[in-house]
C-alpha cells in the first residue's frame, strides 16, 4: 500500500491567459501519495509483469533533448528517490496495475487539483509571487547530482498539507490535456479537454497534443517551480527529469 496523505477540498484562483483569473474549486477530499512513486516502487510494478525493458532516456544537454541515461543507470540512487524517466502512457499502466493490486481506483492529479496542493506553501492570493525572478540557472545543476540534491532538501520538508516534493525535483505529470484555460469566471474540479486537441501551441510553436507536467524542476530555473506554472511534454517522453505520483478520491 501507498503512504498516503489526506487533502480537503478547497478553491484559489488561477491566472488565465489574458491576465484575468478565475475562481477554481476542487471539492473531493483526496489522499494523496505523500512523495513521488519511488524507484522500489516501480520496480515492484516491473518485477511483477516481468518487464525486463531497459529504455534510453533523453537528457537536457547544450539547449536540446540528447540520448542519455539508460533508465536502469538513472535510477541507481536509492530505493526511497523519486522513480525518474516514466513515459505518461509508463505511469497509466503503473497505475491499472497498483490499483488491482491495493483495491483501489487511483489515478494522476489533474493540473487544478496540483496548482492546489501546492499553493499549500504559497502565501499568494493570486498569481504566484513565489520565486518570479530566476535565482538560478541550469549552470550548475546538472544530472544526477543536482537532483539528488533538490530531493534530499524536498525530503526533509514537507507543505502544510503533509507532501514532499511538490515543487522543484523533478517535473510530474498531470492528468489533463495541455490546451488553453477555459475563459470562464468560476471552475469545479476542472479536468482539462475531454478529448485529444489537435496540437498544442507552445511560445509560438505548433506542436503535437501533449500533456500537462507541472512542479519544475532540479535541470530547470527555480522560477518554474511555482505554483501557477504551466508546462507538457509527450505522452510517450522518457525524461531524467520528469516522475508521477498518485492520488485516489476519498469521497
Amino acid at each position: 500500500m501507498l503512504t498516503l496523505v489526506t487533502v480537503p477540498p478547497g478553491s484559489f484562483h488561477r491566472r488565465l491567459e489574458n491576465d484575468r483569473f478565475q475562481t477554481v474549486h476542487i471539492t473531493k477530499t483526496l489522499a494523496w501519495q505523500e512523495r513521488p512513486v519511488t524507484h522500489a516502487q516501480y520496480r515492484t510494478y516491473l518485477d511483477a509483469i516481468g518487464s525486463l525493458a531497459d529504455p534510453v532516456l533523453e537528457i537536457w544537454e547544450g539547449g536540446d533533448w540528447k540520448d542519455g541515461p539508460l533508465f536502469s543507470a538513472a535510477n541507481i540512487h536509492g530505493d526511497d528517490h523519486p522513480v525518474v524517466g516514466v513515459s505518461y502512457n509508463d505511469a497509466l499502466s503503473f497505475i491499472s496495475w497498483i490499483s488491482e493490486r491495493d483495491g483501489r481506483r487511483y489515478r494522476l492529479p489533474t493540473e487544478a487539483e496540483h496548482e492546489y496542493a501546492t499553493r499549500a506553501a504559497c502565501s499568494c492570493a493570486r498569481e504566484c509571487t513565489a520565486l518570479r525572478v530566476p535565482q538560478r540557472t541550469h549552470e550548475g545543476r546538472a544530472w544526477p547530482d543536482a537532483f539528488t540534491a533538490c530531493w534530499q532538501t524536498a525530503d526533509a520538508n514537507p507543505n502544510p498539507f503533509g507532501l514532499y516534493g511538490l515543487n522543484g525535483v523533478l517535473w510530474q505529470w498531470c492528468s489533463d490535456w495541455y490546451a488553453p484555460y477555459p475563459d470562464s469566471g468560476v471552475e469545479s474540479d476542472p479536468q482539462g479537454p475531454a478529448a485529444k486537441p489537435a496540437q498544442s501551441f507552445w511560445k509560438g510553436r505548433i506542436l503535437p497534443a501533449g500533456r500537462i507536467i507541472r512542479g519544475g524542476s532540479f535541470s530547470y530555473p527555480e522560477w518554474y517551480g511555482r505554483c501557477d506554472n504551466r508546462h507538457f511534454s509527450f505522452a510517450t517522453d522518457r525524461n531524467v527529469n520528469l516522475g508521477f505520483r498518485l492520488v485516489f478520491e476519498c469521497d
